[in-house]
């Protein structure tokens, strides 16, 4: 493996914890949870930080802040953010982003799980979803595919998560006192910005 593999392999694990964390908090599904629990106690938590309260207090805060019932302080779905839409339609579910992204993951050969019931611009599956252009990247040999592959992970960065990720991390960070939501909030900003530096200023 060379050093450019290295490197899409890194920002392959990056895009996956990123997702883990914006899926619903899960215990056992993944073992990044547990590292995490362990990692992002809350401060104040009863049971002095034991795993089941932790979890459970994550799923409450998860529920409250990205699937309600009630208004969301952060909806997770890039439709409610963007800005290129007609005046009644902004801030809105669903819309034209939402078909560009399934377009653009069953050209490369996925389809959402029939168990998923959520919408396929949720941020957690477009992140996901680079998570899975790099991964293929670093596994492919040919240069040409690689070349398609980055440019694949360019045009969905700057098209779908670029446009709206900044404005979902900044809802987060100003809407919960976790430690997690607001360490993963922080990590996602900071991770977009970092990658579109990498694609300007290395993948020219």
């Amino acid at each position: 493996m060379n050093l450019e593999d290295d490197v899409a392999s890194l920002r392959a694990s990056l895009y996956q914890m990123l997702s883990i964390a914006f899926y619903p908090p899960k215990p056992g599904v993944l073992r990044f949870w547990d590292e995490a629990l362990s990692n992002f106690v809350e401060e104040g938590s009863s049971g002095k930080g034991s795993k089941t309260v932790v979890q459970l207090e994550l799923r409450v805060e998860y529920n409250r802040l990205f699937v309600g019932p009630g208004k969301l302080p952060c909806p997770p779905y890039e439709s409610v953010y963007r800005r290129d839409r007609v005046k009644d339609e902004i801030g809105t579910l669903m819309g034209p982003s939402v078909l560009d992204v399934k377009n653009r993951y069953a050209e490369a050969g996925l389809e959402l799980s029939k168990s998923f019931k959520d919408y396929p611009d949720h941020v957690a599956v477009e992140l996901e979803f680079m998570n899975f252009l790099c991964s293929k990247e670093a596994a492919t040999v040919d240069i040409v595919g690689k070349e398609d592959l980055r440019k694949k992970q360019k045009e969905f960065l700057e098209m779908h998560i670029r446009t709206w990720a900044g404005e979902f991390s900044d809802r987060v960070l100003k809407s919960t006192d976790s430690l997690f939501y607001k360490t993963a909030a922080s990590f996602l900003k900071e991770h977009v910005d970092d990658e579109l530096e990498l694609f300007e200023d290395s993948f020219e």
